[in-house]
């Protein structure tokens, strides 16, 4: 029967090998592990295994069973990330976040996904290239049916499995981790003088400009609830609404020298404290010869493994928002000085 559908028949292996990752996947993200890289990276394991079971018993075998197993491995991933761009288009923007509890949950899932299938894509096509360099190496650059090309095939599964069994241990108890403090820093020079930048941080806006895209994955600010300024003590108050749900971010002035304001954060119900905990925001204020240098800083922690993909993904995240708050600054003391 599946023989009068070639076309859609191939796309079976692909959806065995992405259902069964992300069954796993979702049972994970119910246990301490959803933050490791059990979460992010164990789900490549499964797809490539599925893979080879389903190529063995196709039978037909021609080539390199590794790479053709990467190489299909890599199609699931993309064709994951696609489907799941899609989805993401037509899932509740912020504004719509409540719209109840099943709507978050679901696109809770869906980003969970996205982000476990873009590391899974990654992830993929460097085994590839691992697999390419071997080969190489060891004089397996043309593709043979032979019984050393397969004892070769079947070792170089076995370290691929090793790799990515040791990479699946990043954050877990028994495991390793590597160190989640990081910091983004951002400066922008203003048009205005020092007091008046000073006057400015007094009081927090929703920016009047659009934020960057890369933060529509984000929870975004919708309203400052408490605000009470830069002085020693001072608390703010800020509501975040996201897909994932809505929470607040409770701030504190800890700090207050001639040139900064450090708030340090007092508690946070926002949707993304599973991914990142923010500890300290730090506006700096340097007076210039003519303008103002405004630099602010988040110190946070990541909370997610593995590092190489999501130390810079918070970063880049941390910046653009500190980029945000800086050009907010900049924006109303530029137009009220």
């Amino acid at each position: 029967m599946l023989t009068l559908f070639p076309r859609y028949t191939r796309l079976l292996p692909h959806l065995l090998a992405g259902g069964c990752a992300f069954t796993v996947a979702w049972f994970v993200s119910g246990t301490s592990l959803r933050t490791t890289g059990v979460q992010f990276v164990s789900p490549l394991l499964l797809i490539i295994a599925v893979h080879v079971v389903w190529m063995v018993c196709a039978g037909g075998i021609a080539g390199s069973v590794a790479m053709s197993a990467l190489r299909r491995s890599c199609g699931t991933a993309f064709l994951t990330i696609g489907v799941l761009l899609l989805g993401s288009i037509f899932a509740p923007q912020p504004a719509l976040a409540d719209a109840g509890e099943v709507i978050a949950i679901v696109a809770t899932v869906v980003v969970c996904a996205l982000m476990i299938g873009i590391v899974v894509g990654v992830v993929a096509l460097v085994m590839m290239a691992f697999v390419r360099v071997l080969r190489a190496v060891f004089g397996r650059g043309k593709s043979g049916d032979g019984p050393q090309s397969r004892l070769f095939d079947v070792g170089t599964l076995t370290v691929v499995g090793a790799v990515l069994m040791t990479a699946s241990l990043e954050g877990t108890p028994y495991g390793y981790a590597f160190d989640g403090q990081d910091r983004a820093t951002t400066s922008r020079l203003i048009a205005a003088p020092a007091d008046r930048v000073w006057e400015t941080m007094q009081t927090a806006t929703s920016p009047a400009f659009p934020l960057p895209a890369a933060l529509a994955l984000f929870p975004q600010p919708t309203d400052v609830v408490v605000d009470e300024g830069t002085v020693l003590g001072a608390n703010r108050v800020v509501q975040f609404t996201g897909r994932e749900g809505a929470g607040r971010l409770h701030l504190r002035v800890t700090e207050v020298l001639p040139d900064q304001a450090v708030f340090t954060v007092v508690s946070d119900t926002t949707p993304y404290r599973g991914w990142v905990r923010y500890t300290h925001l730090t506006y700096t204020v340097t007076p210039q010869e003519n303008d103002t240098l405004l630099t602010v800083t988040f110190d946070f922690e990541r909370r997610l493994a593995p590092r190489w993909f999501f130390g810079p993904v918070m970063r880049g995240a941390s910046y653009l928002a500190a980029d945000v708050l800086a050009r907010d600054v900049a924006a109303r003391a530029e137009r009220d000085g």
